[in-house]
């Protein structure tokens, strides 16, 4: 598939900001790495913000939903050729994906990328993608909270 004909993912949702993620755990880490090595590496940093929704299996997996995510986010950087895909579970960059990440740390930093829109990620994570970035009201929720709070208000 080419990268005109693929859906768009915007940096703010649920799939770009597991891209993110795994890109800088690739820049951080470098060379190549399974995708446990990457896993363990955002959540042993403090990286994602883990919270219960993220925990069970999607029907068919035995494996936590952030896990999969993570594989997706690594299929999409694949399918949009920012890492390698020439060998099975190597999570590794390729040139353009170095060039990428370097990119979107430019967006957030000069914030052309709002960080606060990005509820997947820890405040130390967004500190590191935003040097300015400090939490306040103005960080999302995650759409999952709003919806179980509207729930609990009607």
């Amino acid at each position: 598939m080419s990268e005109n004909r693929m859906p768009r993912i915007t940096y703010c949702s649920n799939r770009g900001q597991g891209m993110i993620l795994v890109m800088k755990a690739i820049e951080e880490l470098g060379g190549r790495n399974t995708k446990q090595d990457i896993i363990t590496y955002i959540t042993g940093n403090g990286y994602y913000d883990i919270t219960r929704h993220d925990l069970p299996a999607y029907n068919g997996q035995s494996e936590p939903r952030y896990h999969t995510l993570l594989a997706w986010a690594r299929k999409d950087c694949v399918l949009r050729n920012l890492i390698l895909n020439d060998e099975r579970d190597a999570w590794a960059f390729n040139r353009q994906g170095r060039e990428k990440i370097v990119n979107y740390l430019r967006k957030f930093e000069n914030q052309d990328w709002d960080i606060c829109k990005c509820y997947l990620w820890r405040p130390k994570f967004k500190s590191i993608m935003c040097s300015h970035y400090r939490p306040s009201d103005a960080d999302a929720q995650r759409p999952e909270e709003n919806l179980e709070q509207f729930l609990k208000d009607i």
